[in-house]
């Protein structure tokens, strides 16, 4: 008989056992899913799972998002670009129009803007040509009141220049001109416009292009106008090279002017 209490005595403990274990499994649960409270009431505690979950929607929400707003903004591109294509090949179209087809060989973008400025190029020549003409025509007298047609000329051919030497003298009158020359530089993103004035000399506009080559300027255009028997005007367009060291336009004016008066 006491053998037989024992054995109940002992599977009644085993189940107490068992039943305190499953006990704290639930618990622990209860504390997983509620935050340790069982009741699962007012519980600030979200799954791992479920706040991964919540993550994911929300990065796929900004992503569809992101990628609404990224093709929006590229479609903008899109219509923007092709509207400047198109006006750029109605003002080119419009450009070539007012040329003679002589200076647009071909239809490229590159040869319709080269052409136009060969073509402005010759009809500023030509204004000059015919300003010179004019003035000593209708100002027979002018040399004696100390402004001759070509001053005038110059004075017209220039905007700002940086020197003046040459022109001043043909106000004056003064007879020795042989080292004064006027000039005028501007210049723009390496592009550089040059205009020089001053007393004919033979071989000066050659031995000048070979000294501005060697300040790295390589001359792109140019243009001759004589004005007189002893004055003339040149009109160049040049490339500052990326070796070069001459920076400002005053920098290049100061050079050319003393290239042009030891020529």
């Amino acid at each position: 008989m006491e053998s037989l209490h024992r054995h109940i005595n002992s599977f009644f403990l085993e189940e107490c056992m068992e039943s305190k274990r499953l006990s704290c499994a639930t618990t622990a649960l209860e504390s997983v899913f509620h935050g340790g409270n069982r009741d699962g009431k007012d519980s600030s505690f979200l799954p791992a799972a479920v706040e991964r979950k919540k993550r994911k929607r929300m990065a796929a929400k900004n992503g569809c998002s992101g990628m609404g707003e990224a093709e929006s903004q590229r479609m903008t591109h899109i219509v923007v670009e092709r509207n400047r294509r198109r006006l750029m090949n109605e003002h080119l179209a419009a450009l070539r129009s007012l040329m003679p087809s002589s200076f647009v060989q071909r239809g490229d973008q590159a040869s319709i803007i080269g052409g136009a400025i060969d073509f402005i190029k010759e009809l500023e020549q030509m204004l000059l040509s015919f300003q010179a003409e004019k003035s000593s025509r209708s100002s027979p007298a002018s040399v004696e009141d100390g402004w001759s047609p070509a001053a005038a000329t110059v004075s017209s051919f220039f905007v700002s220049p940086q020197y003046t030497g040459f022109s001043s003298r043909l106000q004056r009158g003064d007879e020795d001109q042989e080292c004064e020359v006027d000039v005028e530089v501007t210049a723009v993103q390496g592009h550089v416009n040059l205009k020089v004035a001053g007393r004919r000399r033979p071989g000066q506009i050659v031995r000048a292009v070979a000294a501005m080559e060697e300040l790295r300027l390589t001359v792109l255009h140019l243009s001759i106008t004589s004005l007189d028997a002893v004055s003339v005007l040149y009109s160049l367009n040049l490339k500052k090279e990326e070796d070069c060291r001459l920076g400002s336009a005053d920098d290049i004016a100061s050079a050319v002017h003393q290239i042009f008066s030891t020529c």
